[in-house]
């Protein structure tokens, strides 16, 4: 069953820290490869504006693992949540695969499936301004129950890749949501949209669901 979520439009200006508050959160809430019972409540938010989209992500774990620490190392191993979205689904079957752990690591890539990915490495981090509520230091006496990241990506970036586009009220785009800690103490793979495979697979985009700009 394909899921739908509808994008919330704000202007930059109205972009804040408390903004969150006013959006209600779809849940990853689907562990179809659970082996160990650890299935942690994770909540996304998101919003569009004239130059960006923007993710907030809320992971309710006691514990956590954050490793990694430059751009493209393995984060998925880490304490990890992920967004995988296809902007221009009608002409293009390629989809980003954003993954960031608890301290704001970011791996990033473009294909079409799992295999023969691009990695993109001529960006900075910082185009996303990546906030986590963890810092690489004090990720190693994390003692609360919560953690949260947020991100946007710029419009610009996204062309840069598939060329012109139209991010206005009706846009649909395909993509889901994911959490997983492929190294943690108990590993665990969720999702948004669920994905029925055998073993663990997020590179799967026939399982998308539908991202509408409102």
């Amino acid at each position: 069953m394909v899921k739908v979520c509808r994008w919330k439009h704000y202007k930059d200006s109205e972009i804040s820290p408390a903004i969150w508050e006013g959006i209600d959160p779809v849940l990853i809430d689907n562990y179809p490869w659970d082996e160990n019972g650890y299935k942690p409540k994770v909540e996304a938010r998101f919003c569009y504006t004239e130059s960006r989209l923007y993710l907030h992500f809320t992971s309710y774990e006691s514990e956590i693992r954050a490793v990694y620490r430059n751009m493209n190392e393995p984060v998925y191993t880490d304490s990890c949540v992920e967004f995988f979205f296809n902007p221009d689904p009608d002409k293009d079957d390629r989809y980003f695969n954003f993954e960031i752990n608890a301290i704001g690591t970011l791996l990033l890539e473009l294909g079409s499936g799992r295999n023969n990915r691009l990695m993109i490495q001529d960006v900075s981090q910082a185009i996303f301004n990546i906030k986590s509520s963890i810092s690489p230091d004090s990720a190693v006496e994390y003692r609360d129950d919560a953690w949260t990241l947020e991100f946007s990506i710029p419009y610009s970036f996204i062309e840069k890749y598939y060329g012109k586009q139209d991010f206005s009220s009706g846009k649909v785009m395909k993509g889901n949501f994911q959490k997983c800690g492929d190294m943690t103490k108990f590993p665990h793979y969720g999702s948004w949209n669920r994905i029925e495979t055998p073993e663990p697979d997020f590179h799967r985009p026939e399982y998308f669901g539908d991202l509408i700009l409102d």
